[in-house]
């Protein structure tokens, strides 16, 4: 099976690299290229022809969601992904609007940014997300993965009230009402075993 083809658009030259490095190192996926701008990513995408386009969103010149339709013009098979600072659920929306399979935290875990290209990859739009702390992030990943409290304290290293205080925090953010419906919407929104 060939692997998922990225293409990192970034102003920030460190980024880029950190981006490149954090990716190439993922299963089934390469870097087939990067650039500064979207002018040169919607150039890059007519000749690499990239499965995913990682694509920052604050840029100077053609900005992120400016490129999202171009970049969708560029290539009739390309997934745009935007990357970005805010996290706030409008950004999302904008960038979806516009074309792209979600928005991804600059804050996000390294596996929350692998599983959202394998989403994108597939085509499949991520969730619009609020702004979960990357600990908040890691309890719904387990709740997701069907672990029981006592397995997730542990592995978290948490007392169980802390645990208790991060659900609540969850359910209060993701607008959900009981703690059986925060696992069955961390299970629904968890990647697919074997999805790579």
């Amino acid at each position: 099976m060939r692997p998922i083809r990225v293409l990192i658009v970034d102003d920030h030259a460190l980024v880029r690299e950190g981006l490149t490095r954090l990716v190439s190192g993922f299963s089934g996926m390469e870097v087939v290229g990067t650039a500064p701008d979207g002018e040169s990513a919607v150039i890059l995408t007519r000749t690499v022809r990239p499965d995913v386009v990682l694509l920052d969103l604050s840029m100077a010149g053609l900005d992120g969601l400016a490129a999202i339709p171009q970049l969708l013009q560029a290539s009739v098979d390309v997934h745009v992904l935007a990357v970005s600072m805010h996290d706030e659920p409008e950004y999302a929306e904008a960038a979806m609007k516009r074309g792209a399979c979600g928005l991804v935290s600059k804050t996000a875990s390294s596996e929350a940014l692998d599983a959202a290209i394998r989403a994108a990859a597939a085509g499949r739009s991520l969730p619009v997300r609020v702004g979960l702390t990357p600990r908040e992030e890691e309890v719904l990943s387990l709740l997701g993965q069907g672990r029981e409290n006592p397995e997730i304290v542990a592995l978290l290293g948490i007392r169980p009230k802390t645990l208790d205080h991060h659900c609540e925090r969850l359910m209060a953010k993701l607008g959900i009402h009981t703690r059986a419906g925060l696992i069955a919407h961390a299970k629904r929104i968890a990647p697919v075993p074997g999805s790579d």
